[in-house]
């Protein structure tokens, strides 16, 4: 009878360790919950290291020997030294909160990562379960410092633009950010350049343009078109332009810079001779040059030299000074020669003239000037010379001083 009781104890006994056991591994098994407890720096830079700590959390009975591991793809990966596998050991039941295990990684994040978030794997085991799970849903946000966009260039056609006529301004925009950058707006204020107003409007569209988005690193090109008013004053005008733009986290950026623009156009001179008072060989005189401004531009710091040569002699400063010539005007510089004995029917000049336009451009026109020569009766006949008027006066008051004292000799004569 004993035995049957002792039996019957054995089998209750048996029965309740074999229930514990069920329960422990059959029932309510290990239910561990992976997340990012937190990042240092967060964001991180393109380049830069992360701290990730991640928490482990169960919410089911106790898992033994449990081992975490991180599997980093691009753009992390691990620091030199740091291994990917760790083992934590026994994780309790209903193990979470502040009684949660944290394991913590330092990665490096790639040079060329694009801004945002991106996924970051691990996976664990345990005791009870000896495969491994898989967790992908955990992301770590990866940002740069400053999303740039730059004006990288711009260009005018042409590149100096005429009053009263129109112009193509592209600007060459870069994105210099590691990510995507959108509703890029560009404005250029027309409005004003420094203290006085630009001499520009837009033509076939407003002063305005907006990109949709520009991808990392990549450039991209807007088009202006301008009409110049048809005063505007020669000169190089700075147009104030605006970037206003956002990130792919829609953090707002707005920057200001500089474009320049140039008034001008090419100078139309013309230099002649104006006057002269030499009109024959073997003789000195003075002759006048002209300098006629045509074009629409200003000119200035104006000189005029004038060439030595065989034929004649340069008798006073062979250069000449003249400054400033506003548009539709002239200035003249004056040179004295002696033209030498020579037979020829003209003598040529060299002259050249240098000057800067409105925009300090440096211009140099080189001419020959003619000046022609005539013999004294070609030069009588065609009155560019006239008799000796000083010398015709003396012989007339010497033949009326010789009438009077004649008469009065003739006179006593006749009352004796």
């Amino acid at each position: 009878m004993k035995k049957i009781i002792w039996l019957i104890v054995f089998i209750l006994t048996a029965s309740i360790a074999l229930g514990a056991v069920d329960t422990q591994y059959f029932g309510k098994a290990p239910d561990l919950r992976i997340s990012i407890s937190m990042q240092d720096p967060d964001p991180v830079e393109p380049g830069k290291e992360v701290e990730a700590s991640f928490k482990i959390e169960n919410n089911g009975t106790t898992a033994y020997n449990v081992v975490f591991e991180i599997v980093p793809e691009y753009p992390f990966s691990l620091v030199p030294g740091e291994s990917g596998s760790k083992s934590i050991g026994t994780v309790g039941t209903s193990q979470s909160g502040k009684q949660s295990v944290i394991v913590r990684y330092r990665l490096k994040v790639a040079q060329d990562a694009v801004d945002g978030s991106h996924k970051i794997k691990v996976r664990y085991k345990s005791e009870v379960f000896d495969s491994w799970a898989l967790i992908e849903n955990l992301k770590i946000k990866v940002q740069s410092h400053d999303a740039i966009i730059s004006v990288d260039k711009f260009i005018t056609e042409p590149p100096i633009v005429a009053p009263g006529s129109r112009t193509r301004l592209t600007i060459l925009l870069k994105n210099y950010a590691t990510s995507l950058l959108k509703d890029i707006k560009i404005v250029l204020d027309l409005g004003k350049s420094g203290d006085e107003a630009t001499p520009f409007s837009p033509l076939e569209s407003t002063n305005e343009k907006v990109l949709p988005y520009m991808e990392p690193q990549s450039t991209k090109s807007i088009d202006f078109e301008l009409l110049v008013d048809p005063d505007a004053a020669s000169k190089s005008y700075k147009i104030p332009l605006s970037l206003r733009y956002s990130d792919a986290l829609n953090k707002n950026f707005s920057k200001s810079s500089i474009i320049t623009v140039i008034v001008g156009g090419e100078p139309d001179v013309s230099i002649g001779i104006d006057s002269t008072t030499i009109y024959k060989a073997a003789s000195a005189g003075e002759i006048t040059v002209k300098i006629v401004n045509k074009g629409l531009p200003d000119m200035k710091f104006v000189n005029v030299k004038l060439a030595k040569d065989s034929k004649y002699r340069i008798i006073s400063p062979s250069e000449v000074y003249i400054g400033n010539i506003d548009s539709d005007d002239y200035e003249t510089a004056d040179f004295k020669l002696y033209i030498e004995r020579i037979s020829d029917k003209k003598v040529v000049l060299p002259l050249t003239v240098e000057y800067k336009d409105a925009n300090n451009k440096d211009y140099k026109n080189a001419v020959n000037l003619e000046l022609p020569l005539y013999s004294s009766s070609e030069a009588k006949k065609l009155g560019l010379v006239k008799g000796n008027g000083r010398l015709a006066w003396i012989l007339l008051i010497a033949l009326a001083v010789a009438g009077f004292f004649g008469y009065r000799k003739w006179k006593r004569r006749k009352r004796h």
